[in-house]
């Protein structure tokens, strides 16, 4: 595909292929998660404690609706467990299990290499000054959205 020349184009497609190649990594090496769902292993593992369904949909930028979904197969493969809160039995409470936990040990590094082959022709000058600049770029998106 010729690469399109709008920016926003560009980091569209650029985040597409990064996702495709992650996915495609990930299935080389037989594990059965999908990115988004690395990624609410990691916020939880990162927590180190239950986190609130709702918080998880904050963190992760995601609708209710996904971050359901998410969890419901996560904790069909046993990697989360999710119960009431005891402090309020509306909220839920999602966890890492031991398996979930050695999980995100085994898949690290596929996620690493993403990241590696992403950033492969940017020094770390530029990787630093790319950051940045998608960072303000995402602030000012997240404003612009959260006021609808």
């Amino acid at each position: 595909m010729k690469e399109p020349q709008d920016l926003g184009q560009q980091l569209a497609y650029c985040g597409h292929l990064g996702h495709l190649y992650s996915v495609n990594l990930l299935r080389r090496n037989g594990y059965d998660v999908t990115p988004v769902q690395t990624r609410a292993l990691i916020c939880l593992a990162c927590r180190g404690e239950p986190l609130n369904q709702r918080n998880l949909e904050h963190e992760l930028r995601l609708r209710p609706s996904t971050v359901n979904g998410i969890v419901n197969r996560l904790e069909e493969k046993g990697y989360i467990l999710r119960r009431a809160s005891p402090a309020d039995g509306r909220c839920r409470l999602v966890s890492l299990t031991d398996a979930g936990q050695e999980k995100i040990e085994a898949f690290r590094a596929s996620l690493e290499e993403t990241n590696r082959r992403i950033c492969a022709n940017l020094t770390p000058e530029e990787q630093t000054h790319l950051s940045d600049m998608l960072s303000r770029i995402i602030a000012d998106l997240e404003n612009e959205v959260n006021k609808e």
